[in-house]
């Protein structure tokens, strides 16, 4: 097993990031004055490694990821969250907090307090918010008619499909925005007036628009334009039409359908699902909604990611071709498709003369391992996560991390656990974090009902599934973890920061760009986030 001391330090480098003696530059007289103005692009491209990066503008495969780089500082030791779930790493840019203060480890994870829907059972429930909340999540609009021209994407999540909580002996549903304890820029910047826009793989990711007293049973309202076309429909003629029918445009051609296959089942189903996305960004640039059909003006903070990367990545016959991270030729589709999206989203900001008062900030949510691809090992964890434990066995999440819930957490259970883990074989384990050691980092399980009671870090390589997926994502390891980060705008003085840096750092310096104070954010004040170091800009 990997030495505990090690891996504590690998999970307190956040704490490193933000003791970082690089300040951000103070906003001077002519920016402030523009902070009505100003626009913070925010693009996701999942899966996107740090060595892609380097691979791609070495290569000159990407030059419009490229020429973002030269315009502005680019962070080379940027790491994303741990677990570096989807979820996770989403939530941790926009509100600047890991699952310590932000209370959420996995898209699909379980809370002690809580109910299955409609509180069929409980308390201790899974809580999983990805399709499975929608009301059919078999179509692209979730099952709720004309919910992809709706403002709020989130109209298509069925009530009835979410986990429950009891409130005075009634069962109450709990949204995604309402499980988030802790805000996001989002909802700082709408309570100000400024417009706000967002697109995502599912409805579920309402969660971003963060907590809400006044929206307990019903889609959150911090998102202006939310736009979430469901990723995991099925990739029939049936969706393409229904899009077709409702006027939406995508940036990429129609895909083959696939029997049984959903929308990540091709390079060409995903890149017309993310061209969906990106044609609702080149709408909102123009001063329209998502649809393009209604003027509303240009969003202050926008955003969205991209799934084509990660699932070239992920895809049999795709992936990478050598430990160096050269692509297949999918991946390499891919990111070109990434790559030409920005600049049609560049030039559509010049075109509108916002090019010079937008800052564009490229990143991931998550990377994914293994690069290396002759390390792959498949296991399942549902008999070498979910069977050592026994009968004291709640629940457990595992991609390439394992999450593990248990029923009883008191006395010696979780150390009983432990030791029957060890003795059962292979799990694909490097080292097991639980007592003093996960509690150090994230929250005490005894006292907090979401955090799991042993976190298990993989050896690289190892995925849990039965399927063919060349690669997964969650867990802690390099390929996991180190992703590229970029943050671009032509008044930028330019430079490269090697120290190193957190995703979590993303949000304090949307609310600094705006002239606003980053302690807004409750991720900041509980976790002392600071904003990214090294940011000039020449403002005229």
């Amino acid at each position: 097993m990997a030495n505990s001391k090690s891996l504590a330090n690998l999970l307190a480098s956040t704490a490193v990031a933000s003791s970082l003696a690089i300040p951000f530059a103070t906003l001077s007289p002519a920016a402030a004055r523009q902070d009505r103005d100003k626009h913070v692009l925010i693009l996701s491209i999942d899966g996107f490694h740090q060595a892609d990066l380097n691979y791609f503008v070495a290569h000159r495969t990407c030059p419009n990821i490229a020429a973002l780089v030269k315009s502005g500082v680019t962070y080379t030791s940027a790491s994303t969250t741990k677990p570096s779930d989807s979820f996770l790493g989403t939530i941790a840019q926009v509100s600047g907090a890991t699952p310590k203060s932000a209370g959420v480890f996995y898209d699909d994870s379980y809370d002690r307090t809580l109910y299955s829907p409609n509180c069929a059972s409980g308390p201790g429930a899974e809580t999983t918010f990805a399709e499975n909340v929608d009301t059919d999540s078999s179509r692209i609009d979730g099952g709720v008619p004309n919910s992809l021209l709706s403002a709020n994407g989130a109209v298509a999540i069925s009530a009835a499909h979410l986990p429950g909580k009891m409130v005075n002996g009634k069962c109450q549903p709990v949204w995604p925005h309402n499980f988030l304890r802790v805000n996001t820029i989002f909802s700082i910047l709408h309570a100000r007036g400024y417009r706000t826009a967002w697109s995502d793989k599912h409805p579920a990711y309402d969660i971003l628009n963060g907590p809400d007293a006044f929206t307990l049973n019903g889609p959150g309202r911090n998102i202006d334009d939310f736009f979430a076309p469901e990723i995991d429909s099925d990739l029939s003629a049936a969706n393409i039409a229904l899009v077709a029918s409702l006027g939406l445009k995508s940036t990429a051609p129609n895909p083959t359908p696939i029997a049984g296959g959903s929308f990540t089942s091709s390079i060409g189903g995903v890149e017309c699902y993310d061209g969906l996305k990106v044609q609702a960004i080149l709408n909102e640039i123009a001063g329209r909604d998502h649809t393009g059909m209604k003027k509303v003006g240009v969003p202050a903070v926008f955003g969205l990611n991209f799934q084509s990367v990660s699932v070239g990545q992920k895809l049999k016959g795709n992936g990478y071709s050598d430990p160096q991270a050269t692509p297949s030729a999918g991946l390499q589709s891919a990111i070109t498709f990434a790559d030409n999206s920005i600049g049609q989203m560049v030039e559509t900001l010049a075109r509108n003369n916002l090019d010079r008062n937008t800052t564009i900030i490229v990143s991931a949510k998550h990377g994914q391992s293994p690069i290396d691809v002759s390390k792959r090992v498949t296991l399942k964890d549902s008999t070498v996560i979910a069977g050592p434990p026994g009968s004291n066995y709640a629940f457990d999440m595992a991609d390439d991390v394992t999450l593990i819930w248990l029923k009883d957490n008191s006395g010696t259970k979780t150390a009983d656990a432990v030791k029957a883990l060890n003795a059962y074989g292979d799990t694909g384990i490097m080292e097991w974090l639980s007592g003093p050691l996960l509690a150090s980092n994230y929250q005490d399980p005894q006292k907090d009902s979401r955090t799991p009671d042993i976190i298990g870090v993989t050896r690289v390589g190892v995925i849990y599934t039965g399927g063919s997926k060349l690669a997964e994502h969650g867990g802690f390891n390099e390929d996991d973890t180190h992703v590229a980060l970029i943050v671009s705008n032509p008044q930028l003085i330019h430079a490269s920061i090697n120290a190193p840096v957190e995703t979590t750092q993303i949000a304090p310096t949307v609310l600094k760009l705006f002239g606003l104070d980053p302690d807004e954010l409750d991720g900041v004040k509980l976790e002392g986030t600071t904003p990214l170091p090294g940011l000039q800009f020449r403002w005229n």
